[in-house]
């Protein structure tokens, strides 16, 4: 995997145990600044003081996150906060919801995660997407942790510079999303060093279930598959989890064969070369306007009616969210529903929601989740 840009972020040290809220205000009132600008300094700084100025206590431990940052952190983290839906998703999965106490709106009104944990709708929300911080705000909330994702240095080391500890994550690969894991699990504390290791046992024996099925599939049987992700020419070829899930499933990424690394925008001219048997689009949208557009009648999947909307729950199991262990079951009996003829999906989903999101799904969202939509009205 590249190195990410903060791979050589050296961690910052937490404020000593008695730092000077009046030594603070001494240099925020020097002559030329405006009184209404100091006193706002100094309630920034009273709250930062607060929150995280003391000395950890006996209990604190060293942590490291996946760029090989090491953070120091209670002996059980309890208050955490990230931007993202599916970091969101892990912590969800890894520690419960009552541990998220900072988002963004987006995170805080995702209707499947409101339905799983509705407290979740009160969670403060100083983050804006993609990574956008209101550092006050922040504060306020008092988190012994910032989760970000890969590639977010300028906004870990503003977090860090108010003595917040942050945990980068990212993964591209069913390896790496295992190590990922793994990591938060033990910066978290014990309880989610298990629910860890049993989330990574549970993907593991889906990825061996589904190549116990696809034992002796000759290579001109994986058929050809095109993912759309944002918009109908958005895909995502090799190096990325999308490329990982139709691989393992029995498929031929044809953005990855073409030689597309991550994630980027092709003309529809490549499709058409292409010539896909199956599409995978990451919304409703994208299926609509692929089949509203006579171009594309030219291709397999939307002339055999192959053009199938990713299943979608507190995240499209297709992206990076924790149930991306759910999405090679999905995509292999798509693909091959007869070697998977057994499998039944609303079973595996019900399962998946009840061990990891502590939430008993009804029949009708079930179906929701399969097909991509939003849960019924209560």
């Amino acid at each position: 995997m590249p190195k990410p840009s903060g791979a050589s972020r050296a961690p910052h040290p937490h404020p000593p145990a008695g730092t000077s809220v009046r030594r603070t205000a001494r240099r925020l009132l020097r002559p030329g600044l405006a009184w209404r600008a100091a006193r706002a300094t100094w309630v920034g700084a009273c709250v930062f003081v607060l929150a995280i100025g003391a000395p950890m206590g006996a209990q604190a431990r060293e942590a490291v996150d996946l760029i090989g940052h090491r953070l120091v952190l209670p002996a059980e983290v309890q208050r955490i906060g990230t931007p993202g839906i599916s970091m969101a998703s892990l912590l969800v999965v890894l520690g419960g919801p009552a541990k998220l106490v900072a988002t963004t709106p987006e995170v805080r009104d995702n209707p499947w995660l409101r339905r799983i944990a509705p407290a979740l709708a009160q969670v403060p929300v100083p983050f804006t997407r993609p990574v956008g911080v209101n550092t006050e705000s922040l504060l306020a909330v008092r988190p012994e942790l910032v989760m970000l994702w890969l590639g977010n240095a300028p906004t870990a080391a503003r977090i860090e510079a108010l003595g917040i500890p942050v945990f980068t994550l990212g993964y591209t690969t069913p390896d790496e999303m295992r190590q990922t894991v793994r990591l938060l699990g033990r910066a978290l504390g014990p309880a989610e060093v298990e629910r860890a290791e049993m989330f990574v046992r549970y993907y593991d024996a889906n990825l061996a279930r589904v190549a116990k099925g696809l034992a002796g599939l000759a290579p001109g049987e994986r058929p050809r598959v095109y993912y759309a992700s944002l918009d109908a020419l958005q895909t995502e070829g090799g190096a990325s989890m999308i490329d990982a899930w139709i691989t393992h499933a029995g498929g031929v990424n044809t953005a990855a064969r073409a030689g597309l690394k991550g994630d980027g925008h092709v003309q529809l001219e490549d499709v058409l070369a292409w010539n896909p048997e199956i599409i995978v689009t990451l919304d409703a949208a994208q299926r609509e306007a692929i089949l509203a557009d006579a171009r594309w009648q030219r291709v397999d999947a939307v002339r055999h009616q192959r053009v199938f909307v990713n299943p979608r729950g507190v995240n499209a199991w297709c992206t990076r969210a924790t149930e991306a262990a759910l999405q090679v079951l999905w995509a292999a009996k798509t693909f091959h529903p007869k070697r998977f003829a057994t499998l039944d999906l609303a079973v595996e989903t019900r399962r998946f929601y009840r061990l990891f999101y502590r939430y008993e799904l009804d029949d009708d969202e079930v179906a929701r989740v399969l097909g991509g939509l939003p849960p019924p009205a209560r």
